[in-house]
């Protein structure tokens, strides 16, 4: 039912009973939305040649190594020595096109316009519906490597090819579900930058029971430690976008947007903090504190800003950990009647470390992120936006038969050409392997 025949809606057409058609479909915040409220906007061009040389659309400048170092002397006409400056450099980033393309067959259409024939009109719900799935896909490569990743397969995780039929013909379990969306053709990587194996169609993303079941075969020799990744990606790193898991990176080694990391050892690598399988507890925000004054240095002013990313079992954790498992009076929460008063709260909390915290059901697991978003930057070619297929607003086209005529459906395409940077992912900071509990 992905190309959009009548068939997937016959459910709302005329003899459908509720007035409200609720969506089983599941949706994160997302940062994409965060990055547009917080980070430096702005727009960017493609790449371009000049001089037969390649000129980045994206050059992002920082200050890697410091000069006029002290020396020691006599003042008595000794030789002062010759001095030495400071070291800029640049990140260079270029623009990824991304695409979300819907279809709708002229049936379909027709068998649910008006109230006398449905409850919704497709072409319209599918307009919002479409746009939402484009959010969720653009949320999971934020969080990304820069490799068109959007997961590797961890070691703990099932795998099962041609195990079943149907929707469940095959089935990875023990992934980060969320990141993945119904009817996504994906390609298999044995790691990034290797040759693929093969696509597989994603079904039906179940976070809950963090499964992804494929309509497809997996590809031949799938295992755990693979590198699901989006479909048209080269697998290289820097290829695709580069999100916060690639600029948040303690590596020494490798390139980060045209940079040799080797050449300024740990100035453009992000300070981190190992958990071993520990808790979050309160006092950590104090063990980010020294090591921020460690990176950065005290008076440093970025110091005093950046927001927390959590994903959901942290946000659980931090709760369970700094609020229930203390003994706090709270007489302004006592219930009448001599009842028991309620002591559990609705919502995560949304500070810590008197930083704000995002909570995100695509962050990966055990993992928190400090973004200090003033040194962040959402480089934009093309938001997110409708395709124009002629320039003059026509944003639905007939699709096209391979035998060279037409068929009887329309598509329309979300569109986004992007790529995140941040200017100093020294400033920056990220915990992993923090104890996740069970939910």
């Amino acid at each position: 039912m992905a190309v959009g025949v009548e068939a997937a809606v016959e459910s709302v057409e005329l003899e459908a009973l509720v007035e409200k058609i609720p969506s089983l479909i599941p949706m994160s915040s997302t940062l994409y939305s965060l990055a547009q409220e917080r980070f430096n906007k702005i727009p960017v061009s493609n790449i371009t040649l000049g001089g037969s040389t390649t000129r980045p659309s994206m050059r992002v400048p920082f200050r890697v190594q410091g000069g006029a170092a002290i020396s020691q002397g006599t003042g008595d006409g000794d030789n002062l020595g010759s001095g030495n400056m400071s070291v800029w450099q640049a990140f260079v980033l270029q623009p990824i096109w991304n695409y979300g393309v819907n279809q709708i067959s002229h049936l379909t259409k027709l068998a649910t316009n008006g109230k006398k024939r449905g409850l919704i009109s497709v072409k319209a719900e599918e307009l919002k519906n479409s746009l939402d799935s484009m959010m969720a896909g653009v949320e999971a490569l934020m969080y990304g490597d820069g490799s068109g990743a959007i997961t590797q397969i961890p070691s703990t995780a099932t795998v099962s090819s041609s195990s079943g039929t149907g929707n469940q013909t095959s089935y990875i379990t023990g992934v980060r579900a969320m990141l993945f969306q119904d009817n996504q053709v994906v390609q298999i990587f044995p790691s990034e930058g290797g040759a693929v194996r093969g696509s597989a169609t994603v079904s039906i993303n179940d976070p809950v029971t963090s499964t992804l079941w494929f309509s497809t075969a997996l590809p031949v020799g799938t295992v755990a430690g693979d590198y699901i990744m989006i479909n048209g990606s080269s697998g290289a790193l820097g290829s695709g976008v580069l999100g916060t898991t690639s600029w948040n990176n303690s590596a020494t080694s490798g390139t980060q947007a045209g940079v040799n990391r080797a050449t300024y050892p740990s100035r453009i690598s992000t300070p981190s903090i190992n958990l071993n399988g520990g808790s979050v507890t309160a006092s950590l925000s104090q063990r980010i504190e020294a090591l921020l004054g460690r990176a950065m240095g005290k008076d440093n002013q970025t110091k005093d800003s950046g927001i927390y990313l959590f994903p959901e079992d942290q946000a659980y954790a931090v709760g369970t950990t700094n609020y229930y498992n203390r003994q706090i009076t709270q007489n302004s929460d006592r219930a009448p009647n001599n009842e028991v008063p309620d002591t559990s709260r609705k919502y995560f909390q949304r500070r810590f470390g008197d930083r704000d915290v995002h909570v995100s059901f695509a962050q990966p697991s055990g993992r928190i992120d400090m973004l200090l978003t003033s040194e962040w930057t959402l480089g934009e070619l093309v938001p997110l936006q409708l395709y124009d297929f002629t320039g003059d607003g026509t944003y639905s086209m007939p699709v096209p038969s391979s035998s060279g005529s037409w068929t009887s459906s329309t598509q329309f395409i979300y569109e986004i050409g992007f790529n995140m940077a941040c200017s100093a992912p020294r400033h920056q900071l990220y915990v992993t392997d923090a104890a996740q509990p069970t939910i």
